[in-house]
């Protein structure tokens, strides 16, 4: 048995992580330590993660059994640390994407995993046969011979007048107030097609750059173009992959689950579109799918290798990141000069604030792993009023265009949506489902009005009773089994980690109260 601390670092989404005797003791991305949003430009070692390693479980680079990278190693690393030489391993960056998935996803039997992105080391995604912790690579889209669906949604984004690699979900959002250009849906069969398990061709960006610009500049003045060109792309992408899977499934009808990783499958959208094709049982998505999840796939892969991890286990939970103790919050609150007012925490007193409209701050335990807020540092409100998103982007001075996501007590999530499976990927809050008919009207705030889907998150006791109770308080005062859950930062930040960060919020009026472990927060008009 060993303690593996596994590495992602470069251009973007850097983090660690640390598996000791097959367990996962933590896995964290370097964003919410550094408190600066992860983007192409950031080149990083994740040097915070790996000093939060050390600092909480005594484990470094230097004691650990193994270091164990999702690129090639850092030359630096070895050269100022020789004795490292013989303690480092690399896994490619689609084996840790897909592989890492399957691993995680709890899946017994016949088991597909795939990876799709911009680009990895040498490909742009993998596809492997998976059978009872054994794996086999079927296919790898290399580069430079394939084009990248990703690709496509990265510099759509930029062309939307927004950041790629960070607000791709904008263009999701986007999509839902478009309508079908047939205009548009011809440029994107021109850019790309699909064919043997690869989408092509490989030089699709150029033609695309020319045609967005020429197009772009010729609807100027059309309203909506920009909402019916991410609407259109969303339903090309959604045919186009279909395609893919549809041959998968032709090739190896056998297999009747499938996991994912890698950016694409941030689109929550796409998800819904997979889960509800009757191809397949039952989907998987990790919860890190972006780059940030390379670390933990890679420390994985190694523990399969040493054989610590024989065959696929479901997470625990996501709450793998710091935590904050009492007297943390105390020195927050005394450095923050604000008067702040300290009531004892109840969940009594929580859901009694959110059933009267109050923006509450849920700051407990440890961080989420992801991208996604899911109760331990999440900004929670009631669902009825319809007006919600427009007060709360106002509140947190955002321009959130996709609706805000629902948490649900996960065993009354079947009354209110249509959820019959992939429920275990739903913990994390990674695919939408379309809500029953009776419901959409009751909870306005989290539904996108458009197309009756939303979001959700199904909050397990056993994994987080924090938040589970949380909302059983506002459900025995309301009738209503969920809440809107948002991720606790403003505009341009990544999910907040420090009190002193959340407490600055407070002040600032981005929210009413802050509930952690020991107070309810708020300030004090005295």
């Amino acid at each position: 048995m060993s303690k593996i601390i596994g590495i992602n670092n470069g251009p973007h989404d850097s983090s660690a992580c640390l598996i000791v005797n097959g367990k996962i003791m933590c896995a964290i991305e370097e964003e919410k330590l550094t408190g600066v949003k992860a983007c192409y430009t950031n080149y990083e070692h994740p040097v915070k993660s790996l000093a939060y390693i050390e600092q909480e479980f005594g484990v470094t680079v230097e004691n650990c059994d193994h270091v164990v990278f999702s690129r090639t190693y850092l030359r630096q690393l070895v050269k100022d640390n020789p004795q490292l030489r013989d303690k480092i391993t690399s896994f490619s960056h689609h084996d840790c994407h897909t592989l890492g998935s399957y691993l995680t996803s709890g899946f017994e039997g016949k088991v597909i995993s795939l990876s799709h992105d911009g680009k990895g080391y040498r490909s742009r995604g993998k596809l492997y046969l998976c059978e009872n912790g054994q794996f086999e690579e079927i296919h790898s889209q290399h580069i430079p011979s394939t084009a990248s669906l990703a690709g496509l949604w990265a510099v759509s984004t930029l062309h939307l007048g927004w950041r790629m690699l960070k607000d791709e979900g904008k263009v999701v959002g986007l999509a839902a107030h478009g309508k079908f250009s047939e205009e548009i849906y011809s440029h994107l069969k021109q850019f790309m097609y699909y064919e043997n398990f690869e989408f092509k061709p490989s030089n699709w960006e150029c033609l695309f750059h020319y045609t967005f610009n020429t197009y772009k500049r010729d609807n100027a003045k059309v309203k909506e173009w920009r909402e019916d060109f991410a609407f259109t792309l969303q339903k090309f992408t959604e045919e186009i992959f279909g395609e893919f899977l549809f041959d998968i499934h032709k090739n190896f009808p056998d297999y009747r689950k499938i996991c994912f990783s890698g950016g694409l499958f941030a689109n929550v959208k796409l998800n819904q579109f997979i889960n509800e094709l009757d191809i397949f049982d039952e989907i998987f998505i990790h919860p890190a799918m972006g780059d940030g999840g390379l670390a933990l796939g890679a420390a994985l892969l190694k523990c399969h290798e040493l054989g610590e991890i024989q065959k696929p286990q479901r997470l625990q939970n996501a709450f793998l990141g710091p935590k904050h103790n009492f007297n943390d919050w105390n020195s927050a609150i005394l450095e923050s000069g604000l008067h702040i007012k300290k009531e004892p925490f109840s969940y009594a007193n929580v859901g009694k604030l959110i059933d009267e409209g109050y923006v509450v701050g849920c700051f407990f335990g440890r961080t989420e792993y992801g991208p996604r807020a899911l109760g331990n540092r999440s900004i929670v409100v009631k669902p009825t009023d319809p007006d919600t998103h427009r007060k709360l982007n106002e509140k947190l001075k955002r321009t959130e265009i996709m609706p805000f996501a629902p948490s649900v007590l996960k065993e009354e999530a079947d009354r209110i949506f249509k959820c019959e499976k992939s429920k275990y990927s739903a913990e994390f809050m990674t695919l939408c489902y379309n809500a029953r008919d009776e419901w959409k009207e009751k909870i306005p705030a989290v539904i996108q009005v458009l197309d009756g889907s939303a979001r959700p998150q199904m909050v397990d006791y056993q994994l987080n009773p924090n938040f589970h109770s949380i909302i059983s308080a506002y459900y025995k005062l309301s009738g209503i089994p969920l809440v809107l859950n948002t991720s606790f930062n403003a505009h341009g930040e990544p999910i907040n980690n420090y009190p002193s960060q959340v407490i600055k919020h407070l002040g600032d009026g981005s929210v009413d109260f802050i509930a952690n472990e020991h107070y309810i927060l708020s300030i004090s008009r005295d």
